[in-house]
């Protein structure tokens, strides 16, 4: 039997996913803080005990460590709420970006993806992005996917995964942290974080990170920048979402009235929060200062703020393609199915999320039948 070729790097991996320090790794697996370093360097490798005890703290399967390393070109992570958000939550979800990626290299092998459909990408420095160019590439948007400017966006999420972009859920919870988003290699890939958040939340951060990925081509990296550009990126970003989900001329039809009660009836038809809507009705010069500061006491008053009315009737939109991917593989027995999530090398934990699945799920075998 060949003997595999431990990875150190992998190791590294798996314990940033897990959330865990070097310390906290070696207290747990029983082991010495030096020895788990020495394992991540490569300078030296573990015995089988301590490998054994390294998977049993980590849940990674054998043969994710002995694996190798992709290279992939990889640009800016984006995270949303970054500002409020801890370097290991964002390590965390930049590490779990990496394995959406391997699952979809892993996935193409037997499947031809949607082709990817978006405007050209900005190439600009942050600071030379106009009002004007973020309106324009909201319209193109819409218009390379075949929406008119007058009309709500159904399904957002379904309508990104059919162009191309790559969406998934995360293995993780982090209030503080809504979405990341990011270009690797040629595909855009954007996760979303576990934080049980209302139908509009989530269709606000896809926008969100849709922004990013068209907008901000030209950032290599958000730590170069500081608090007061960080936050021009984040509403750069936020005016895309306004201008995706609610165009100009559709949502001025629709603003009949400006009275708190109508923007409920008016998120039935938008799927945008009440707050979004009345931010952008200022931004339209249909509210002054005065009044928009006015409605968002009233939003404020309600306690609005985490939870608006029809939060809990509008559906949550989730992504699907992975899991459509996954099983036409196995339905169409290309591969079977214990081979296919051995062959992904993740955590089940990290596959029933990202593929919407139950790895646990007992198989039935099936009849071979035919018409006689």
């Amino acid at each position: 039997m060949e003997q595999k070729i431990f990875n150190p790097e992998k190791l590294k991996i798996a314990r940033v996913a897990r959330g865990l320090s070097i310390k906290d790794l070696a207290e747990l697996a029983g082991l010495s803080r030096q020895m788990v370093s020495n394992y991540e360097s490569g300078r030296n490798t573990p015995s089988g005990g301590s490998l054994l005890s390294l998977i049993n703290v980590l849940g990674f399967p054998y043969n994710f460590f002995t694996s190798e390393s992709k290279r992939i070109y990889r640009g800016a992570t984006f995270f949303r709420s970054q500002s409020a958000s801890t370097k290991k939550s964002r390590d965390m979800q930049g590490v779990r970006l990496r394995f959406q990626r391997e699952i979809y290299d892993s996935f193409k092998k037997f499947v031809n993806f949607p082709q990817l459909v978006l405007p050209e990408k900005i190439e600009k420095d942050i600071n030379e992005i106009t009002g004007k160019e973020i309106k324009q590439k909201a319209k193109e948007l819409r218009e390379l996917w075949g929406l008119s400017q007058n009309t709500p966006i159904t399904n957002l999420i379904g309508l990104a995964e059919i162009h191309g972009v790559i969406i998934s859920e995360s293995n993780m919870s982090d209030e503080k942290l809504d979405a990341v988003s990011e270009w690797i290699d040629d595909r855009p890939f954007i996760m979303l974080t576990d934080n049980h958040e209302s139908a509009v939340r989530r269709r606000f951060n896809v926008a969100h990170e849709l922004g990013h990925i068209i907008l901000h081509d030209e950032v290599e990296s958000i730590y170069e920048y500081g608090s007061i550009e960080f936050k021009k990126i984040e509403e750069q970003a936020h005016q895309f979402a306004s201008h995706l989900l609610l165009p100009d001329d559709g949502f001025t039809e629709s603003l009949i009235s400006t009275n708190l009660d109508f923007y409920i009836e008016l998120k039935k038809h938008w799927k945008v929060s009440i707050a979004a809507m009345v931010y952008k009705t200022a931004k339209l010069g249909f509210i002054n200062e005065d009044q928009k500061l006015y409605l968002n006491k009233k939003i404020s008053f309600n306690k609005w703020r985490k939870k608006e009315p029809l939060d809990d009737i509008i559906p949550l939109e989730k992504p699907t393609l992975y899991n459509k991917v996954f099983s036409l593989i196995v339905d169409n027995e290309i591969v079977p199915r214990s081979d296919l999530l051995a062959d992904l090398a993740l955590p089940l934990d990290e596959l029933n999320k990202s593929l919407s699945i139950n790895s646990s799920e007992e198989i039935v075998p099936k009849p071979q039948l035919k018409i006689i």
